[in-house]
This record gives C-alpha cells, sequence and structure tokens, in this order.
C-alpha cells in the first residue's frame, strides 16, 4: 500500500487529490484526531515508529515520506510523487 492510499483512507477522502504538500490546512477532513489516526495507520503500515517530536515536526506529506525513507521505508516506484493536487 502506498502513503497516498493510506492517508485516504484514514481521511476518507481521494487519494488523487493528495500530493506531496498536503497538510492538515489543505486536506479535508485532516483534523487533529484524525492526525493521530493517520500516525498510528502509516506506522502499523509501513512497519516505522515516530516519536514525538517527528510527529511535530511533519508539516506535510512529503516531510512524512522523507521521514519514513530516513527510516528505511522503500516506496514502490509506480506511485508518482505529485507535487501538487
Amino acid at each position: 500500500m502506498q502513503l497516498y492510499d493510506v492517508v485516504a483512507g484514514v481521511l476518507k477522502i481521494d487519494p488523487s487529490g493528495l500530493s506531496e504538500q498536503s497538510n492538515a490546512l489543505n486536506t479535508p477532513n485532516w483534523d487533529s484526531l484524525r492526525h493521530i489516526e493517520l500516525m498510528l495507520a502509516v506506522e502499523t503500515t509501513f512497519g516505522a515508529n515516530f516519536s514525538m517530536a517527528e510527529m511535530v515536526s511533519m508539516q506535510d506529506l512529503g516531510d512524512m515520506r522523507k521521514l519514513l525513507e530516513a527510516k528505511g521505508v522503500k516506496f514502490d516506484d509506480s506511485e508518482p510523487i505529485r507535487l501538487s493536487a
């Protein structure tokens, strides 16, 4: 499963509307409660653990992807990285 699919599943939105710049300010349904659900879903799906400082530091999906990659998560190259929705 890819990052956009996980995020879209938690937020209950179409993944085609997500990009690396998607964040709580520009994405429907992304409130503080959903943010916690999102962090748990991403940790579970990709087998990574985030510290509280890391959770706070992620400003958008691009930050999330970079942090996951730094933790050794390999993403499928077939999923295009969208710079804007």
